[in-house]
């Protein structure tokens, strides 16, 4: 069986997400602080703030748990702001910085009503994404990104989704997305794709 983390970073309840990827056939640790256990895929879950949840991840040691994890090509799957910290900075707490895996700020999107809480519609070239309608709850989002392999609209587009060598970001809530999240949480966390794809 399968091992996966999500790493607790003290923001939010992880019921639902344990309990999807329990459904998955994989067991489960939660842990806020790193031990030497190996795992199979690593999860950064998707609720709280932007600053809470960096100052979890550096001040417990994640950084570099992360960062040893990605160059061995363990998966990774970051979920909402649990995708947005490995930006550059966000606009929720503008003087916390990201780790800083890829260009870019997370910003507070032109939304019809906020926070945007619901289903939307990916556009995408990857046939699990294309088309998929998904479950979002989010104030802030990135816009754009190189590494960008699915968006959604809004009031305004933005990135839906990213893909880099073993690490999957989405901004919406596969957990919460039935049939549809279930495939996407399962590729993020079994396949490792090659670097600069």
């Amino acid at each position: 069986m399968k091992r996966v983390l999500i790493i607790d970073t003290k923001a939010g309840n992880l019921f639902s997400l344990r309990s999807a990827i329990e459904r998955l056939g994989f067991f489960v640790s939660i842990l806020s602080i790193p031990n030497k256990v190996d795992f199979d895929a690593v999860v950064i879950p998707g609720q709280g703030r932007f600053g809470t949840v960096m100052q979890n991840i550096r001040v417990n040691g994640w950084a570099e748990f992360l960062k040893n994890a990605y160059e061995n090509s363990i998966p990774i799957l970051g979920i909402c702001v649990g995708m947005q910290i490995f930006f550059e900075a966000s606009e929720e707490d503008p003087e916390v910085k990201g780790l800083s895996w890829f260009k870019g700020k997370s910003k507070a999107l032109d939304f019809p009503k906020k926070p945007m809480v619901g289903w939307a519609k990916l556009t995408s070239q990857i046939k699990e994404y294309k088309n998929s309608v998904v479950y979002f709850v989010n104030s802030y989002a990135i816009k754009q990104s190189g590494k960008m392999i699915a968006e959604t609209a809004y009031g305004e587009t933005f990135c839906a989704a990213i893909k880099q060598g073993s690490f999957t970001g989405v901004q919406f809530h596969p957990e919460k997305s039935s049939e549809i999240g279930r495939y996407i949480l399962l590729e993020a966390l079994t396949v490792s794709q090659q670097n600069d794809q």
